[in-house]
C-alpha cells in the first residue's frame, strides 16, 4: 500500500509504502503526484518512506518506477530514501552520482533529517 505524506512542501512528493505495492497503486497515487510536482515546479524533490520490503513491491509497480525515472530524468533536485533495509540505502547512495540531483539515504529513525533535507527549495538555477 502507498500513502502520500502530507506534511511537506508543494514541491515535494513523498510517500510512504508499507505491505504490497501494486502497479496500479503506485502509477495512481504516486506518479500522479510526481507529474503534478514536475509540472508545477520544473524540479521534483522526493522522499520515500520504505516501511516495507522490496519483495513487496510487484514487478509491475517497479517498472512505473524506472517509468517515472527516466521520463522526469532531468528535474530531479534532491531524493531521500528512508528504509531500515541497509541494502536499499547502500544501492540508492551508490546510484547517486549516476542520476540528475542528489540521492540521499536514511534509516527510518532519520525520517526527520531526511525530511527536512528534501524540503529545502529546489535549485532552479541549473
Amino acid at each position: 500500500m502507498v500513502q502520500l505524506l502530507e506534511d511537506f512542501p508543494a514541491h515535494v512528493a513523498a510517500y510512504a509504502a508499507s505491505g504490497a505495492v501494486s502497479k496500479e497503486e503506485y502509477r495512481d497515487v504516486v506518479m500522479r503526484r510526481v507529474d503534478e510536482v514536475a509540472e508545477k515546479f520544473g524540479h521534483i524533490n522526493f522522499l520515500v518512506k520504505l516501511e516495507t520490503d522490496m519483495g513487496n513491491y510487484s514487478i509491475g509497480a517497479f517498472l512505473e518506477y524506472l517509468k517515472v525515472s527516466f521520463e522526469h530524468f532531468f528535474k530531479w533536485e534532491r531524493m531521500a530514501i528512508v528504509s531500515d533495509e541497509r541494502w536499499v540505502r547502500i544501492a540508492y547512495r551508490t546510484l547517486s552520482p549516476l542520476v540528475h540531483g542528489e540521492i540521499r539515504a536514511y534509516p527510518l529513525s532519520g525520517f526527520d533529517m531526511a525530511k527536512a533535507w528534501v524540503s529545502g527549495q529546489p535549485d532552479t538555477n541549473g
